[in-house]
């Protein structure tokens, strides 16, 4: 066995337990460098936070940098798709969001100016878009994963002093860029080429699209995970966002929300927890059986009972004998 002078303990701190009631999120940004967060300071901070409570959609808008490498012209038509598309939705959602679904709008061209002072006219299929329907930020989307039994259990650490602070994590949400814009785009109405007007007056309006109600029949276990689906999506689309305002994490507002919800206020109050296993079952529970090299046939509860005679020694009908 090595000596415990090979690995000294250098520092001990009592740990506590925070409020398991308050909902702590926290938001993982898979095509994003750590060194380019989204806040303030990099100059994109989300605008905007929406949750679908029931559904566990999330989603945040964050500005895009229209500045360099940006194709303006682009922007102005998946912008003027966007604005419509929301105005005819009456704030409704797209993809998984919306339930998939899609319905037409009304289309639009014109002048718009440009962040350079320069006057840009854009003519999509000659309908004139809205001046001011420039494309400006980027929606990041996720799911909150219903906990299941057997999800492991994450916890946020802080430190003060010699105290550890740990606080139980309600989910963690993985947010990846969405494609509104294009979604929208295929909500406008197609471009019939140019005709002549009096053929395009002569025929008739095109119908809008709609959503559909989509029927399964059959009593097998893919048809039921189906209906499953469509529920869930139709619940989605039903479901209305819930809207909350993004604070930065160098903010004053910030550092009061984590010394007030990542920190034990009354530490002297809480409760002393109580371990209500013993080591070795601890280390039964989390390892592989152990075996007994004496003897092989004997492994985890059997080779305790074996260890445990052994440390008794023998009875006295034994000794006697």
């Amino acid at each position: 066995m090595a000596s415990t002078e090979d690995d000294p303990v250098i520092a001990s701190y009592d740990v506590f337990l925070t409020d398991s009631e308050v909902s702590r999120y926290v938001f993982q940004y898979l095509d994003r460098p750590q060194s380019k967060p989204y806040n303030e300071r990099k100059g994109q901070k989300p605008t905007v936070m929406r949750m679908k409570p029931d559904s566990g959609l999330v989603e945040l808008e964050v500005p895009i940098f229209t500045r360099c490498t940006y194709d303006v012209e682009k922007g102005i038509r998946y912008g003027d798709a966007m604005k419509k598309g929301r105005f005819a939705r009456n704030g409704g959602a797209y993809g998984m969001a919306g339930g998939f679904s899609t319905g037409g709008i009304p289309g639009g061209g014109g002048r718009i100016k440009a962040e350079g002072n320069e006057d840009i006219e854009v003519l999509d299929n000659k309908k004139t878009m809205d001046p001011s329907a420039l494309l400006r930020t980027q929606a990041l989307g996720g799911r909150i994963k219903p906990a299941e039994e057997g999800d492991p259990v994450y916890m946020l650490a802080t430190f003060k002093g010699k105290n550890l602070h740990l606080s139980p994590v309600s989910a963690v949400v993985q947010l990846q860029p969405q494609v509104h814009h294009l979604d929208a785009m295929d909500e406008l109405p197609k471009g019939r080429g140019a005709k002549g007007k009096k053929e395009d007056e002569e025929r008739p309006a095109e119908p809008e699209a709609r959503a559909i109600d989509v029927k399964v029949k059959g009593a097998e276990d893919g048809g039921a995970m189906l209906h499953g689906n469509l529920d869930l999506l139709k619940k989605m689309q039903e479901e209305q966002w819930k809207k909350f305002e993004w604070i930065d994490a160098e903010t004053e507002d910030s550092w009061y929300t984590y010394e007030n919800y990542m920190m034990s206020q009354k530490p002297d109050d809480l409760p002393q927890l109580k371990a209500t296993i013993n080591s070795e079952d601890y280390l039964d529970g989390m390892s592989a059986p152990r075996i007994d090299p004496a003897r092989p046939e004997l492994t985890g509860w059997a080779m305790k009972q074996n260890r445990q005679k052994q440390m008794e020694g023998p009875s006295d009908s034994e000794d006697e004998s």
